[in-house]
């Protein structure tokens, strides 16, 4: 079988041969130069490449000396020079550049009105007439533009005009999949333009591409909504446009305003075809969706004005909005429909193919936020199983850390899984032997001895400098010492005063947990003892470390108050008063973290039912966190109550 011949494209095969004196002359207009030069030349046109020959291509993009008259200026001397090229090479007119442009291309995207109608007027004198020139009106460069689609790109409105007048159906041309001349001026903001277009023919195309439309680009102009928006839509056929969707996602141009948040947009789309609310991209998502996974909350409210049954549109997934905000953890429209009445408790618990609920997809994301505001709103059932007989408690099990940071209960999954457990969750009906051994497993023990040890150089680093600047205070005591020819020679000169008591007592306290902690991460850094060990060991450290701190932050409170005090009293008491309000951030921090979880479950189970866990909580941090100074009053109270008998 034969192969068929293919068509070359332009220029094609053709190799570039430079003739700088005709550029320069036809970049000057020096049209005298240029039929001298032109008139030593043999015309050399190869009918079946359709290609110029090496004299006439003066470009490495190849363009002819007419493309480069065409585009530097519509004064005398170039509509000359492009005369004489015409009658030297009249073929000229129709050549195409390394882009598939002709010289009217050219010389429309510089904006060289004169120009234009000179071309035009040239194939228009030709053999064609007006055939030849409508033909090269008409005539696309591999984008699929015509010379109007220039015109519009130079933004100039006399120049569309001159266009429009010589071929009326110009803005009708088929772009190929590109973008006809009204998206494009739409896309550059001329709005003039647009209106110009419309007005000289109705019939006008509205495509853009990879099959989108006008409205497409639109609906993204402007922060609100744009007079653009507002003009298209008066026109009867953008209507219609409102659901056309583009090929590769199937977006319409109510689903590219939804995805940006432009919600005057959306509802400006809606008034003229409500219908398109229901409309689904490729994947199955509807506006509510895009806008859903894209936190806009003021479009997917106005998406359900009106529209409350958009609640049950589903996409290919079974996932209502909820389940796509919560997914992409969008934070205000979760918050939205949590707080409104007017969802009800089937909406909340809906399932997507998977058998997933809002709440096993927060579970799973680990978003605590929004975790929270599904956890406290009563519609939420904590129960529900997913295709897997999983509930929101078993993910979150599956899904928390353990070994090393199982404790720290900043960890946003591990305050997921608390929160579960502390108002009764319940687990899928399975054996906890088979759930472990196929989701939660046995630890690493290599990844497990790594974080130890990384963990315990900076614990460790931490408690060698508390213990050293306990172990030099306890030397280096305020007030100095008394004389040597003193009765109490060598003995602290504050000795007995109450302060230098707490000094002492809370520099002594700090040294000992700092060793303490010490002692023990020492049995956390040994490989040789097993993991579990080690892990205890090394929580222990963690707890004394905290405590010589506190310790060393009360020695350091009484020390400057009991040096300062006599002689300047405001001064130490301001003193004492920042370091102790520092000290304490970290607990106040702590109590705030707590509450807020302890409230969440108060909200969840009812203060009648859960009112004590607020105040029983806070007095387990309080003694957890004091239990130093708790000890200091202590040995304080009791060693002076000795002194005083």
């Amino acid at each position: 079988m034969a192969t068929p011949k293919q068509t070359p494209k332009p220029n094609e095969g053709f190799e570039f041969v430079p003739h700088p004196e005709l550029l320069m002359a036809a970049r000057h207009g020096d049209w005298a130069q240029l039929e001298r030069l032109l008139s030593k030349e043999e015309e050399v046109v190869d009918v079946e490449l359709s290609c110029t020959t090496p004299i006439q291509a003066v470009t490495p993009a190849r363009d002819s000396i007419l493309h480069v008259v065409a585009s530097r200026g519509d004064g005398d001397e170039f509509l000359k020079s492009a005369t004489v090229i015409h009658g030297k090479a009249g073929h000229l007119l129709d050549a195409r550049n390394k882009n598939g442009d002709t010289p009217l291309h050219c010389a429309a995207l510089a904006g060289w009105g004169r120009m234009v109608a000179h071309l035009i007027g040239l194939a228009r004198n030709g053999d064609g007439g007006d055939e030849k020139a409508k033909a090269m009106l008409r005539m696309q460069n591999d984008k699929g533009e015509t010379v109007l689609h220039q015109a519009v790109r130079a933004g100039s409105r006399d120049l569309v005009g001159r266009l429009m007048s010589e071929d009326s159906q110009l803005a009708r041309v088929p772009p190929g999949d590109g973008a006809s001349p009204l998206y494009l001026a739409v896309s550059l903001g001329h709005d003039d333009i647009a209106r110009q277009l419309q007005e000289k023919d109705e019939a006008l195309s509205y495509c853009g591409p990879g099959g989108r439309n006008v409205l497409h680009v639109a609906v993204l102009k402007g922060e609100g909504i744009t007079e653009t928006t507002k003009m298209l839509l008066k026109w009867n056929k953008v209507k219609d446009l409102i659901k056309e969707a583009e090929r590769s996602t199937g977006s319409t141009p109510v689903h590219v305003a939804a995805s940006w948040g432009k919600s005057a947009v959306v509802r400006l789309l809606l008034d003229a075809n409500p219908s398109a609310a229901y409309q689904p991209d490729t994947n199955g998502s509807f506006p509510i969706h895009v806008a859903a996974a894209t936190n806009n909350v003021k479009t997917v409210s106005i998406l359900l004005h009106g529209r409350q049954d958009s609640t049950e549109l589903r996409d290919a997934k079974g996932r209502t909005f909820l389940h796509v905000a919560v997914q992409a953890e969008g934070w205000d429209v979760v918050r939205h429909a949590c707080k409104s009445h007017t969802f009800s408790s089937s909406f909340m618990n809906m399932q997507d193919e998977e058998g997933k609920t809002a709440l096993h997809l927060a579970v799973e994301v680990g978003n605590l936020q929004i975790f929270n505001r599904l956890f406290t709103n009563r519609h939420v059932k904590l129960n529900l199983i997913n295709n897997m007989g999983q509930t929101p408690l078993d993910i979150s099990s599956i899904k928390k850390p353990r070994g090393v940071h199982h404790q720290y209960l900043g960890d946003k999954r591990i305050r997921i899984h608390r929160l579960l457990r502390h108002v009764g969750a319940q687990s899928g009906a399975f054996r906890q032997d088979h759930f472990r051994e196929e989701h939660v497993g046995s630890l690493d023990e290599k990844e497990q001895e790594k974080k130890i040890s990384d963990s315990s150089q900076t614990l460790g680093i931490g408690s060698v400098l508390i213990a050293t600047v306990a172990f030099t205070a306890a030397f280096a005591l305020p007030g100095g010492y008394r004389a040597d020819d003193h009765k109490n020679g060598g003995t602290p000169m504050l000795a007995g005063h109450y302060a230098f008591d707490v000094f002492i007592i809370a520099t002594t306290l700090a040294f000992i947990s700092a060793i303490a902690s010490l002692s023990f991460l020492m049995y956390a850094g040994i490989s040789m003892v097993d993991t579990r060990t080690r892990l205890r060991s090394f929580n222990i450290s963690l707890a004394f470390m905290a405590g010589s701190s506190r310790s060393l932050g009360a020695a350091f409170t009484f020390g400057p108050y009991l040096v300062l005090a006599p002689v300047a009293h405001t001064t130490a008491v301001v003193s004492c008063a920042i370091t102790t309000l520092m000290a304490l951030v970290d607990i106040v921090w702590l109590i705030v973290f707590m509450a807020a979880s302890e409230l969440t479950v108060i909200k969840r189970l009812g203060v009648g039912q859960a009112w004590w866990r607020l105040p029983t909580m806070l007095l387990q941090i309080l003694l957890w966190q004091f239990w130093p100074y708790i000890v200091i009053a202590g040995v304080v109270t009791y060693s002076r109550s000795k002194r005083m008998h």
